[in-house]
């Protein structure tokens, strides 16, 4: 399933769980969706191992629930796409990828949060 821009900025005055899915220094160079946390994509299974605490501790946020409705964003769309297929092989059946990514947050003009990553 995929996301919209729309769908994105609905997103952050909600539920759900933005997961931005580039490398830190991507994060960091570029800034961020706001209201995205960051868990790289080469981390992605293996966070997705980790029992709650040890995720909150490792990524500063809680470990998203099976039910949740979770968008992955990347650059472009491609490690969206991937991500989104390791939630749903571990049980996550309310995860969309935004396939336009960051990319086109910012062609669309969606603000970019460049203080955190």
């Amino acid at each position: 399933m995929s996301a919209s821009f729309s769908d994105v900025q609905a997103a952050q005055n909600d539920s759900t769980v933005i997961l931005d899915v580039r490398n830190t220094d991507e994060v960091q160079k570029h800034g961020k969706i706001p209201g995205a946390h960051c868990v790289p994509l080469p981390e992605f299974e293996e966070a997705l191992g980790l029992d709650d605490a040890q995720f909150e501790e490792k990524y500063g946020f809680p470990k998203p629930k099976e039910d949740d409705a979770i968008i992955t964003h990347c650059m472009k769309g491609g490690r969206a796409a991937k991500a989104t297929e390791a939630l749903a092989a571990k049980g996550y059946q309310n995860a969309k990828t935004y396939e336009g990514s960051f990319t086109d947050w910012q062609a669309q003009g969606g603000e970019v949060d460049r203080a955190s990553q």
